[in-house]
């Protein structure tokens, strides 16, 4: 994650619908959804979001596993971030398995708040970038420690287009492929409102997938 070039998709999902209405999404014939870019909408009663800056990335999206499952491969990409989730999310528990991932950089719950806005990251795998953060302490969930840092966008986009508003980063990452795991979401809302860190209404949330700086890879995820 890079804060100077940053782009949250995370983004404007006027633009994202025109695209799907453009013809971004192809449905196949064995219960498959391929979004190609760019993308929001709903899945097997998941959220789903991708959102690609340049480069190609293409997510697939399958009933598989209770309908939580996705795929994305990608190529190039100047910025990508994709997965499958909850709109609204909130205090819960999220289960995920990552059955296969490489050339990502995170992988991550990731979500927006409005009022205040703020878009979250809780590193799973991989690592967030936090150069330019402000460390403000840890936390401890689910067996693991997180180390919690806060950062300040400006004139950056958004949910709520071109912005300035507060990330808020639980850095982790020590996750294993192939395995069940278990993120605890209040945990790290508390303890980022513990510290001054105030959380707002919740928008979409999602097991993110993250790659940037030209990278390519590929990812296959099951959120419950």
């Amino acid at each position: 994650m890079r804060f100077v070039k940053f782009v949250s998709p995370r983004v404007l999902q006027g633009v994202l619908a025109a695209l799907v209405v453009a013809g971004c999404l192809a449905m196949t014939a064995n219960a498959q959804t391929e979004v190609y870019n760019n993308g929001t909408g709903t899945n097997n009663g998941y959220f789903y979001s991708l959102y690609t800056s340049s480069g190609s990335a293409t997510m697939t999206l399958t009933d598989d596993y209770g309908g939580g499952n996705y795929s994305i491969s990608w190529s190039g990409v100047g910025d990508m971030v994709g997965g499958k989730g909850w709109n609204p999310g909130g205090s819960m528990s999220v289960g995920y398995n990552v059955g296969a991932a490489n050339g990502y950089n995170n992988i991550s719950v990731y979500g927006w708040t409005t009022n205040p806005l703020v878009e979250y990251y809780i590193c799973e795998f991989g690592s967030l970038y936090t150069a330019d953060a402000t460390y403000k302490g840890s936390v401890n969930s689910d067996g693991h420690t997180y180390d919690t840092y806060e950062h300040e966008q400006v004139n950056q986009p958004s949910i709520e287009g071109t912005a300035t508003f507060e990330q808020y980063l639980d850095n982790w990452g020590g996750s294993s492929i192939g395995s069940n795991h278990t993120v605890t979401t209040g945990n790290h809302f508390n303890n980022w409102e513990s510290l001054g860190m105030p959380m707002g209404s919740f928008n979409y949330m999602i097991l993110g997938t993250e790659a940037y700086n030209g990278a390519s890879g590929y990812v296959n995820a099951t959120v419950w």
